[in-house]
């Protein structure tokens, strides 16, 4: 593989990345929002913190991988040591794949956590 194969990645994860950031803006105003109510529900706010920690790890995750593809790509272009761009390269992939585990738990959590909160399971 080309030294810039593993920064064609870069946007997808950038897209990701921006992707949960917005669901982490948004969980946290819901958050808030369920904190000032007068009728406070705990469980409802504690399982969204849940899924706030949840979007942070996936996060993490992401930014990790693009470290891991960024250098990858550089160790190729200026060291051509394939077993450091190999294992950057496989590290950068399951990071991924990490984050978006997160993503998925997140998305069939939410709808469970919205039944609940609206009292429609």
């Amino acid at each position: 593989m080309e030294w810039y194969g593993p920064l064609t990645v870069l946007p997808a994860i950038g897209l990701l990345v921006m992707s949960t950031s917005n669901f982490i803006v948004s969980l946290n105003s819901e958050i808030i929002e369920l904190g000032k109510a007068e009728k406070r529900k705990e469980d409802i706010i504690r399982r969204k913190l849940k899924q706030l920690k949840r979007l942070g790890f996936a996060n993490a995750s992401f930014y990790a991988a693009s470290l891991l593809f960024l250098l990858a790509g550089l160790f190729d272009a200026f060291f051509s040591q394939m077993i450091v761009f190999d294992s950057f390269m496989i590290l950068g992939v399951l990071t991924t794949t990490l984050g978006l585990t997160f993503l998925f738990i997140h998305s069939l959590k939410s709808v469970g956590i919205r039944l609940r909160n609206l009292k429609l399971d």
